[in-house]
């Protein structure tokens, strides 16, 4: 009898872990969200959040989801909403924010490169 209140103790467990990483993954995808078509950001967000919850499900004896493991979940991802996404989002912000500039920076010396090229080769034919 031991054993199975331990497993299900561990299946709480990680029922709220899985709810603070499905929180993590909503941070990441954020800011991402708020520079770009968001439909296409909460739609794979909800196939991440619906494959977990899946797999978690199927990882359980019955196959099924429990209330409490859905209220943990839920638990989990309030309580990293609510603690840590305050001090992580900005973090994110900026990272996303440098990996944009970066990315324009590229894309306006990729459209330099013909003109260079072509420079390159006139002056060499000469």
């Amino acid at each position: 009898m031991g054993l199975e209140i331990r497993a299900e103790a561990l299946s709480l467990l990680l029922a709220c872990a899985l709810g603070a990483a499905l929180g993590l993954l909503y941070d990441l995808l954020r800011p991402i969200r708020r520079r770009a078509r968001a439909g296409l950001w909460d739609a794979l967000f909800c196939l991440c959040a619906a494959a977990a919850a899946f797999l978690f499900a199927m990882r359980a004896e019955n196959g099924v989801l429990g209330t409490g493991e859905i209220l943990l979940s839920l638990a989990g991802l309030l309580l990293y909403l609510r603690l840590l996404s305050p001090l992580l989002l900005p973090l994110w912000e900026k990272c996303v924010q440098e990996i944009g500039a970066f990315a324009q920076k590229a894309q306006e010396n990729a459209k330099k490169v013909p003109e260079n090229a072509k420079k390159l080769f006139q002056n060499r034919r000469e």
